[in-house]
C-alpha cells in the first residue's frame, strides 16, 4: 500500500472508487434486507481478484465466492474464514474438496467425479454430517428463449435435470449418507433480464417439491445488471427470486445465496489512459495512447463503446479521431471520436465501467500489468498495487500484494 495522495496517479493505471463500491455493495445487502433476510451476498473472485477489492468485501461482511482450488486458496490467504466461503465450479480437486468439507464451507457439486469424491468422503466418515448442494443443468432457451449463450448444444455445467443425471446423483449421494443440502441454479444469459431469476427460482421451487428436499440453501447465482440508475434494480431481483421461490422453502429458515461479480464492480473501476501521440494519415486523425485493448478488453470482444471522459474541451473539435492503443496489432483500437474536441499528447482520458473480468483477463503482452489506486471519499488516492517491472516478472510475478 502506498501513503494516500490528492494528485492524479499517473498513467496507465486502473482505480477503484471506493465510495461508488460501497454504494453499490449498500444497495444489494438493502435488497436482500428487504426482500430475504436471511440471505448470504457473495463476492465472485473471477470477476476481478484483486486483493484490495477481496478484503474490503471481506470487511463489509461479503462472503468468497470461488470456482477453483488456486480462489479458494486466495480466500483462505486474505482472511476469510472456510465456512464463509462457497466453493462453486467443475474443477475442484479431491484434496481441496475433502479439505472444505471438513472445514464446513458451502460446496456445490459440478461434476460427476464430485460427486464420488462426496460420497467417498461419507461413507469414510459416517458419524459426520455431510452436506452438499448440486449445480443445476437446465434449459434456459425453453422458459425464456432468445436468452441461452449456448445454443443448441446447451450448458455443460451441473448435472441435468431433465435427463436423470440430476436425479442420479442425488440419488448416489444420498445412498452413501450424504445429505442434499442445496441447489444452485446459475445459469449465463444473454441480458440481464428478471425473467432469467423468475425462471430460475421457479424451476428451484418444482425441483425441492418433486424431489422432497429439504435445502439448507438455494444458490440462484450471479449474472445481476448493476447502474447508478439503471433496471433492472437488485430490488427488482431479489423482490422477483422470493416472488417465485418462497412457496417452495421458508425465507426464514432456508437463507438465499447471491453470487454478483460485475453487477458490484464493473462501474466503480475506471481506467487512466494518456496521449502519446497524434498522427494524420490521409483524411484520418490515429490518437495513439499508453493503454490498449488488452487492459480494457482483454478479449477483443466488446461491441458497445466505451464510456470515456476527455480534458481536452476547450479545444477545436475534429470530426474523427481514431483512438487507438499501444501494441503492434492493427485492431488495437479503442474507440472513434466524432466531433469531439482534439487530442494532443499528454492529455488524460479515463474509461469508465472497466472492472469486470478486464484485469483477471490481463495479458503480460508487450507490457506488464498497470497499478492499480483507490480514490477515498476525501478525494485522495492510494496506491494497492503498483505498476509491474521486469524485476517483478522475473520473480515468477510476485508482485502482487499478499
Amino acid at each position: 500500500m502506498s501513503r494516500p495522495m490528492r494528485e492524479l496517479p499517473e498513467t496507465p493505471a486502473f482505480v477503484v472508487d471506493e465510495p461508488l463500491l460501497r454504494g453499490f455493495v449498500e444497495r444489494f445487502e438493502g435488497a436482500l434486507a428487504r426482500h430475504w433476510p436471511n440471505s448470504i451476498l457473495s463476492y465472485s473472485f473471477k470477476t476481478n481478484a484483486l486483493p484490495w477489492l477481496i478484503s474490503y468485501l471481506r470487511d463489509r461482511g461479503v462472503w468468497a465466492e470461488v470456482v477453483s482450488d488456486h480462489e479458494y486458496e486466495l480466500a483462505l490467504a486474505l482472511g476469510y474464514p472456510p465456512e464463509r466461503i462457497i466453493y462453486n465450479g467443475p474443477i475442484k480437486s479431491r484434496d481441496r474438496l475433502r479439505a472444505a468439507l471438513a472445514a464446513g464451507s458451502v460446496i456445490n457439486l459440478d461434476a460427476k467425479r464430485e460427486v464420488r469424491w462426496a460420497v467417498e468422503y461419507g461413507r469414510e466418515f459416517p458419524e459426520r454430517e455431510v452436506a452438499v448442494g448440486l449445480r443445476v443443468n437446465w434449459d434456459l432457451e425453453a422458459l425464456v428463449p432468445g436468452e441461452s449463450t449456448t445454443g443448441e448444444a446447451g450448458s455443460r455445467f451441473g448435472f441435468n435435470a431433465d435427463n436423470g443425471e440430476l436425479d442420479a446423483a442425488i440419488a448416489e449421494l444420498r445412498d452413501a449418507g450424504v445429505r442434499v443440502a442445496g441447489l444452485h441454479m446459475h445459469r449465463n444469459s444473454r441480458t440481464q433480464r428478471v425473467d432469467v431469476y423468475r425462471a430460475s427460482a421457479s424451476l428451484a421451487a418444482s425441483l425441492i417439491a418433486e424431489r422432497g428436499l429439504e435445502l439448507d440453501w438455494v444458490d440462484i447465482g450471479g449474472g445481476f445488471f448493476g447502474s447508478v440508475d439503471g433496471e433492472p434494480t437488485f430490488d427488482d431481483y431479489v423482490g422477483a427470486i422470493r416472488e417465485c421461490l418462497a412457496g417452495a422453502v421458508d425465507p426464514e429458515r432456508t437463507p438465499l445465496i447471491v453470487e454478483p461479480g460485475g453487477s458490484l464492480v464493473a462501474v466503480p473501476l475506471e481506467f487512466h489512459a494518456s496521449v502519446v501521440d497524434v498522427k494524420r494519415v490521409g483524411e484520418s486523425t490515429f490518437v495513439v495512447t499508453d493503454t490498449s485493448r488488452t487492459d480494457l478488453d482483454p478479449l477483443f470482444r466488446r461491441r458497445r463503446p466505451f464510456q470515456v471522459d476527455l480534458d481536452a474541451t476547450e479545444r477545436q473539435t475534429l470530426p474523427t479521431q481514431i483512438v487507438s492503443g499501444f501494441t503492434c496489432m492493427e485492431d488495437d483500437r479503442l474507440l472513434t471520436l466524432t466531433d469531439a474536441p482534439a487530442l494532443a499528447g499528454g492529455d488524460r482520458l479515463v474509461f469508465r465501467n472497466v472492472g469486470a473480468y478486464t484485469m483477471s483477463y490481463q495479458s503480460t503482452f508487450i507490457e506488464l500489468p498497470p497499478a492499480v489506486y483507490v480514490r477515498h471519499g476525501d478525494g485522495g488516492y492510494e496506491r494497492v498495487r503498483r505498476r509491474a517491472g521486469v524485476e517483478d516478472y522475473l520473480r515468477g510475478n510476485d508482485w502482487l500484494p499478499a
